[in-house]
């Protein structure tokens, strides 16, 4: 039976994390009233959506900052009721949340230096302050002094609502019964708490990335509370800036910026108003397609060898190792020259301004599609941030009787799918599919008849399989009307994971990819040996379509012959750059090998030698240029065009 007195606990448990949730959204909040310039598109509704939406991160904090006080007054021990405990719970409740608010509040000012919330970076960066660290932080408190204010009245509050809310001695009644139902309790609040640090019931925990489901890019920081973003930003190392050259130098020679996009090859027509249709194929590399490897005996891939033999062929490369790392490259021109993938580290809160995102400004209707189960790998928020309004996955399908059991929803359903509702878009648009089915663990949807072949593995099956519904996806949208004004670009995601022939099993085959742009009305088909990774796409598509912006990128527009090919990936703490003519690697000082991937495609000859080093300054200079704009932009924010 529980008395009076001791019911007192559970209120101060509702009234402490309700209003410290409500403070935390407040403080959250105050970026925008204090920065609002630089949110000038958002609506009143929008503001308000804004602002609850965040509390889903609050409650991660929420939890995070009162764990004392979910567990030292939740556990099942009498001694919980002393005035001395108490009291040591209520200072730490004043010390983790005033902490919490700090932080939200220091991001007011410091968001208008870095366009984004304070990610754990910060502390590296304080730790390699010079002397003139007590100085900043002085003159940020002299020239934001009204902030200090600020936080005073927020701790105010704080101590207030811990006063208001003291825990008053139980009666114990029962003791045994006491101690049985406050470990129930206890246990519940266990899962809650748990429940609440996920974000919810869904199969991926929240990150920082997963704000980009709700808002624009740039709207981010409004859903997102800088705790949370210091706390989920941990991932992967910290990047130190780079100064291989000085930075006035480094923006003359090279910059991702991209002026006056020019094509001078390969199209033929005016292309103005096309749509634009990327195609993704999940673990299609070089080596499985028999019109890029002829070595293959039998062809996995019948109906993309005849689309490729229509389709202007690149020599393809794949900027990462894992489809997760595919979309950023694909969609925002963003290569993966980092520990850990670009989603996932602590640089995801960045701004990135992805070829959608232009494109919707000259009237494009945006949209991306994937059978997977919604949430998975991230890549409904990547394609969100890259500009695509709309994301269909298993969910906006809505029929699992299509479920392979696994991923989602099988390539030859839901490539019919993606059909139709493309159809339903206002023109012109721009989409994106990513296929699914030929992905561990290679599984066949029950009914599907495999057509007489010479199969070696369940992968390869599944291969045959995506082919057939590519076939069947073709043939619908050959029907509509806007068929012929599209361009299609058909792109591997990365290579495939079982390998046959030596020239794939290095550190350059490993990245080659089926890279092509079908448009038969204004693109001639020719298959050439130049090289084009996934970075590329974007802004060729841009230049295709006649489009005039400024944009960024660190790939080059394939359709101008006066820009010189590049590949750059990043994998086991070692850079590979090449050229289109030799591959270079480097762990980022130094280079440590160099092939040339013409006359050594096994990459056996290591080419580089110290006491030659000097010859091969041109190349390491455009990797190191590359990289310094990478990395230090990357630190900055500086991924996008202001």
């Amino acid at each position: 039976m529980w008395s009076n007195k001791e019911i007192q606990l559970w209120k101060v448990f509702v009234i402490r994390l309700g209003a410290m949730l409500l403070l935390l959204a407040f403080s959250r909040w105050l970026l925008f009233l204090f920065n609002t310039s630089n949110f000038p598109d958002l609506s009143l509704g929008g503001q308000f959506r804004l602002f609850f939406i965040g509390m889903r991160f609050d409650i991660w904090t929420l939890i995070i900052a009162n764990l004392p006080l979910l567990v030292l007054y939740g556990l099942p021990i009498e001694l919980k009721f002393k005035k001395w405990y108490c009291e040591v719970v209520d200072i730490l409740f004043v010390i983790t949340n005033s902490l919490s608010i700090t932080l939200n509040i220091i991001d007011v000012i410091y968001y208008r230096y870095i366009d984004k919330r304070m990610t754990s970076e910060l502390f590296g960066f304080a730790q390699h302050t010079d002397d003139n660290q007590g100085g900043l932080v002085t003159q940020f408190l002299v020239d934001f002094w009204y902030m200090v204010l600020v936080f005073l009245v927020f701790l105010f509050l704080i101590i207030l609502l811990t006063r208001k809310t003291r825990v008053k001695p139980a009666v114990i009644e029962n003791r045994m019964r006491w101690y049985v139902t406050r470990s129930l309790i206890f246990l519940g609040i266990v899962a809650a708490s748990i429940i609440g640090l996920r974000g919810g019931l869904q199969n991926k925990p929240i990150s920082i990335i997963t704000a980009a489901n709700y808002t624009k890019t740039q709207n981010i920081p409004l859903v997102l509370n800088t705790p949370f973003t210091i706390g989920r930003g941990s991932s992967g190392a910290v990047l130190k800036p780079l100064h291989f050259y000085d930075d006035e130098e480094l923006e003359q020679r090279y910059s991702p910026i991209r002026k006056d996009l020019t094509v001078n090859r390969f199209i033929e027509g005016d292309a103005n108003d096309y749509n634009v249709f990327i195609i993704i194929l999940e673990s299609h590399g070089q080596e499985m397609v028999k019109f890029y490897n002829e070595r293959r005996e039998t062809t996995l891939t019948p109906f993309l060898d005849s689309l490729l033999a229509n389709s202007l062929v690149f020599n393809g490369m794949a900027n990462g190792r894992q489809s997760i790392e595919a979309l950023t490259s694909i969609l925002s021109g963003l290569p993966s020259l980092m520990p850990s993938n670009y989603v996932e580290s602590r640089y995801a809160a960045n701004r990135l301004d992805g070829f959608g995102s232009i494109l919707k400004k000259h009237g494009y209707t945006t949209a991306f599609f994937h059978g997977g189960n919604n949430g998975t790998m991230n890549f409904n928020a990547s394609a969100i941030s890259a500009g695509f309004d709309s994301y269909y996955g298993r969910d906006e399908y809505g029929n699992d009787d299509d479920y392979d059991g696994t991923w989602g929803i099988s390539d030859m359903p839901f490539l019919q799918f993606t059909a139709r509702k493309i159809n339903e878009m206002h023109k012109p648009f721009a989409a994106g599919v990513f296929t699914l089915s030929s992905h561990h663990p290679f599984k066949l949807p029950k009914g599907y008849e495999l057509p007489e072949g010479d199969y070696k593995t369940d992968f390869e099956k599944t291969v045959r399989y995506t082919d057939d519904a590519m076939r069947h996806f073709f043939e619908t949208m050959s029907n509509y009307s806007w068929f012929d004004s599209t361009i299609f670009v058909i792109v591997g995601d990365h290579v495939n994971p079982e390998h046959r022939y030596d020239n794939y099993l290095n550190g350059y085959g490993q990245y080659q990819i089926v890279t092509a742009f079908y448009a038969p009305s204004i693109i001639k088909p020719l298959k050439t040996n130049i090289m084009a990774q996934q970075t590329d796409i974007g802004i060729s598509l841009l230049a295709a379509l006649g489009n005039n912006d400024t944009i960024f990128s660190f790939g080059r527009n394939v359709f101008d012959s006066l820009q010189e090919p590049c590949f750059s990936s990043y994998l086991n703490n070692i850079y590979q750059y090449s050229d289109g003519k030799y591959l270079l690697q480097s762990d980022g000082t130094n280079i440590t090998a160099v092939f040339d991937i013409d006359d050594d495609p096994c990459l056996n000859h290591n080419l580089y030698k110290k006491e030659e080093s000097e010859r091969w300054d041109g190349l390491n200079d455009k990797f190191r240029m590359q990289l310094q704009q990478y990395t230090n932009r990357m630190i900055s924010n500086k991924l996008y065009i202001k």
